[in-house]
């Protein structure tokens, strides 16, 4: 679970990573605020739909009654930042702002690994990486290469994501606001539901939860705090809507695991989280 809520989090979110510097940088500010919380929602509703669908999902303790009241923080603190500051007519998240957000995320990483720390002693942690080093098979050499590659190719993909969105975005005549919340979205979740996929036929769900987890909480604080220290980032009133959605169904996440007795969601209440995604789509178009 802490590699999921650590090292996985931050991995399946390098496309958004990627996508955030190059809209920063084109000053496509709904498109990176639309992609986070989108990104965040599509996680919570259509990815753990889609995996429960396969098999029941069971919730840690620690991701019921730990890392989703976090994820809680970061949303209100997020709310709270987005509504403060003034830049001209339009609500604005600064560079300081941003600092704090990408502040937020170092903390919340070193926690989760403190907590791991805790509760697990250091011999449990030397077998563990004694287990994982003898499954090792690739050389020093192997992995820098196509760690280039893997960034390489991010860098070439976020260009085209972003670059060729805002032309559908001109061209149908929809704003990035929505593209950014749907369309991309769902397009850089796809590591996320592809984990949650395996994750469900290896019935290793506590991975798959501490990804979302870990990499909701980074896709609000990171993200966002990353594209507003490079550009200072116009907050739409219309992301409170989106941002209030996302405590509701936290919320709703954390309550239908706690009523079951087992903590799993099963597969009538995916298909309603699948249902409950597309209804949000329409209502945001």
């Amino acid at each position: 679970m802490v590699i999921g809520l650590t090292i996985l989090a931050v991995g399946t979110s390098l496309p958004e990573i990627f996508i955030t510097i190059t809209s920063a940088i084109d000053g496509h500010s709904d498109l990176i605020i639309g992609n986070a919380i989108g990104s965040c929602i599509c996680n919570f509703l259509f990815v753990i739909g889609i995996t429960s669908l396969i098999r029941p999902v069971k919730f840690d303790k620690r991701i019921i009654n730990r890392h989703l009241p976090i994820g809680m923080i970061a949303m209100l603190l997020l709310l709270f930042l987005g509504n403060t500051e003034k830049l001209g007519d339009a609500q604005t998240i600064t560079r300081g702002q941003g600092v704090i957000l990408i502040f937020s995320t170092i903390l919340y990483i070193i926690y989760s690994i403190y907590e791991e720390k805790k509760i697990h002693n250091e011999k449990a942690d030397e077998e563990m990486i004694k287990e994982v080093k003898s499954k090792e098979n690739y050389s020093i050499f192997s992995i820098i290469i196509y760690t280039i590659l893997g960034i390489l190719g991010l860098k070439l993909g976020s260009d085209f994501v972003v670059d060729n969105s805002v032309a559908v975005a001109n061209t149908l005549g929809l704003s990035e606001r929505f593209i950014g919340t749907t369309i991309v979205a769902l397009g850089t979740a796809l590591p996320e539901i592809i984990t949650g996929i395996i994750s469900a036929r290896k019935k290793e769900t506590d991975l798959l939860l501490g990804n979302i987890s870990g990499s909701n909480i980074i896709n609000l604080c990171l993200l966002i705090g990353l594209g507003a220290v490079i550009n200072p980032l116009t907050f739409a009133t219309d992301f409170n809507f989106s941002i209030i959605i996302l405590m509701i169904v936290t919320i709703f996440l954390q309550f239908v695991t706690t009523i079951n007795k087992n903590s799993e969601l099963n597969r009538k209440s995916g298909l309603m989280l699948i249902i409950i995604y597309f209804i949000y789509i329409f209502c945001i178009s």
